[in-house]
């Protein structure tokens, strides 16, 4: 068996590891070799949502959460102030190391082949089945299953103000042949739009006009499995966009590739350009900027949230206006970037291509943004191809396992009319996907999946044991005015007129977090729970949210029950074809388009009701008997 990956992206990366480390000959074709791993856009992993994918594709085995332990410099945890299940893991990484130990991971899996090429076409056994592609050289790789992770290559054009050039991103061609038989095939396609900030020579600005940004101490590793992070931790910085810089931005819009009619394509909600904060916040007075260090081995800085189109000149006069900037030079332009990206509305759960037998597509060619939700569906694609050829039963996680089942389930049932962000309040049962329970919480379709190890499969279920027995012994510590847990209480100011037991102790807010600690260790001494080998900070977390948060999750489990009975019943192949009385035209033109394969994933199609569903859930039963 043979994989073809074409795409040296996140995607792409994740796609060839896990599917070589099932046991499949995978061969990744990327136009350059030197760019695997290269991080188009901010030199950053993670944050909100995101990171919460990449600690799901840690436990899962994939790659993302170790490269950037081995290459993060600048490592922070949002929300934490927040809710433990909304705060999100995040790290500046160093682009150039990022990039290397990508692949370097890459050539020391033995199942793996890298070809540098551009791929023209795919070939096809018979005119049904993917059996190759052909390369630019003319060369063709055969293959039982491809999976396609093109990014922004299909047919991508640069943008910087009125000028429009070919391009992947900067620097590298566009995929001009292959996007032309992808649209011949009758697939339908969309144009997008993403964007990217200036970067700036450093030893050009005053750090001590900017706001210093401290990474957490210590830096917390994203991955459950790695050795931990080795690179020197470095500060980023904020700033913010003054009234000088509206002016400049205000006066030039007409000359922006957006606001001068330039671009077709639709751009992400969630990470606007500096053009479309001025005009779509107008009463917001600044904007925040932050100053992300490139690599610690040169001397570029990414101003993350300036991404913009406007001509080089205008770009120039806008950086300038920042504090500390007055004298910046600029090493490289922001642009703007469109592309093609295929309607997810005609994949299915395993991001296969139904009408086109041996393809599986992921990453932004699937209507995404995001460095993390590309990985997190190379790996999700990936997994499936080796099960379809080794007639397997197909690997979907559902929506109340993990944010990869969301975004996965999003795409394929609502579609992408614009690029798909993941963020935590797309998740029904949010209270069950906290980032730091990733590890227990998958760990059976990690072994579903059989590429941990047996090491790491037994340090997952170590720490669950952990857990577990913490769980038990704080539900039978007592805590009254006779008993060694009295100080913590009387510490707190709380009254032990009644007794209590350490969990209803943990409930109450007064008690702070050095005596949460101490608490914790002595509950372990007199239990005989051993300590050696555990995070203590993040599993006193994991112990509050479990003890604080029991109601909300019990509630929150009972409202989406019988939703998740949805889940499991299929709507039968060609069911809106028929000619079944008591469905409504819209209702029956919905389940065309968007071809749901369960009535749960009807449910979210917006514009079909609750009783819609119902109804549809009846007339199937009817139609089965």
């Amino acid at each position: 068996m043979h994989i073809v990956v074409v795409g040296g992206g996140h995607a792409g990366i994740e796609a060839a590891h896990i599917a070589a480390r099932m046991g499949v000959v995978v061969t990744l074709i990327t136009i350059n070799l030197d760019q695997i791993g290269q991080m188009s856009c901010n030199p950053s992993i993670g944050g909100v949502g995101k990171g919460h994918i990449v600690r799901e594709i840690d436990a899962l085995g994939g790659l993302m959460g170790r490269l950037i332990d081995a290459a993060g410099i600048h490592f922070r945890t949002l929300n934490e102030s927040r809710g433990f299940a909304v705060r999100g893991p995040r790290a500046q990484a160093d682009r150039v190391k990022y990039r290397l130990e990508a692949r370097r991971c890459l050539e020391f899996i033995p199942n793996i082949r890298l070809r540098q090429g551009i791929v023209v076409s795919i070939l096809f056994n018979g005119g049904e089945r993917v059996s190759g592609v052909e390369l630019l050289d003319g060369s063709h790789i055969a293959c039982d299953a491809l999976i396609l992770t093109a990014g922004t290559f299909l047919n991508g054009q640069i943008l910087i103000g009125g000028k429009r050039i070919e391009a992947g991103r900067a620097g590298e061609p566009a995929s001009i042949h292959l996007a032309s038989q992808l649209r011949s095939m009758g697939l339908e396609w969309r144009r997008l739009k993403t964007g990217t900030s200036p970067r700036i020579d450093s030893r050009t600005v005053d750090y001590h006009k900017m706001q210093p940004q401290p990474g957490d101490i210590p830096p917390k590793p994203f991955s459950f499995f790695g050795s931990g992070i080795v690179l020197p931790q470095v500060h980023c910085h904020i700033v913010f966009t003054t009234s000088e810089t509206e002016r400049i931005v205000r006066e030039n819009l007409h000359r922006s590739s957006m606001y001068g009619g330039y671009i077709e394509g639709i751009g992400p909600r969630y990470c606007p350009s500096i053009e479309d904060k001025y005009v779509k916040f107008p009463d917001k007075e600044r904007h925040q900027i932050f100053v992300e260090p490139d690599s610690l081995d040169t001397k570029e800085l990414y101003l993350s949230g300036l991404s913009t189109s406007m001509p080089v000149d205008v770009q120039f006069q806008m950086v300038r206006t920042l504090d500390g900037f007055e004298c910046a030079e600029i090493l490289r332009h922001g642009y703007a970037i469109e592309y093609d990206a295929i309607d997810p509305l005609q994949l299915d759960s395993t991001l296969a291509v139904p009408v086109v037998k041996g393809l599986w597509t992921a990453g932004q060619v699937n209507g995404t943004t995001g460095y993390e939700e590309a990985a997190g569906q190379g790996l999700i694609a990936g997994v499936n191809a080796v099960r379809f050829l080794r007639s397997e039963e197909p690997f979907i996680l559902s929506r109340s396992t993990a944010y990869l089942g969301v975004m996965i389930d999003d795409i394929v049932t609502k579609g992408a009319d614009e690029p798909y962000r993941m963020l935590t309040a797309r998740a029904e049962r949010r209270l069950e996907l906290a980032a730091d329970l990733a590890d227990a919480r998958l760990l059976d379709s990690a072994k579903s999946i059989g590429v941990l190890s047996a090491a790491e499969i037994a340090e997952v279920e170590k720490r669950a044991e952990w857990r577990t027995s913490l769980m038990c012994a704080c539900e039978n510590a007592w805590v009254k005015k006779t008993s060694n847990y009295a100080r913590f209480a009387i510490e707190s100011g709380l009254s032990l007129n009644q007794g209590m037991t350490v969990i209803e102790l943990l409930k109450r807010q007064q008690i702070k977090s050095e005596q949460i600690d101490a608490l914790i260790t002595e509950v372990c001494e007199n239990n005989n729970i051993s300590l050696k080998g555990i995070n203590q900070a993040q599993e006193r977390d994991s112990l509050l949210f479990t003890i604080r948060y029991s109601g909300y999750r019990e509630r929150e489990a009972k409202l989406a029950s019988h939703l998740e009975q949805w889940e499991f019943i299929s709507i039968p192949a060609n069911f809106a074809e028929r000619d079944i009385p008591g469905l409504s035209l819209e209702v029956r033109e919905k389940l065309r388009r968007h071809r749901p394969q369960t009535l749960g994933q009807a449910s979210r199609i917006p514009g079909i009701t609750h009783t819609a569903v119902i109804l549809l859930h009846m007339l199937i039963e009817k139609s089965l008997k």
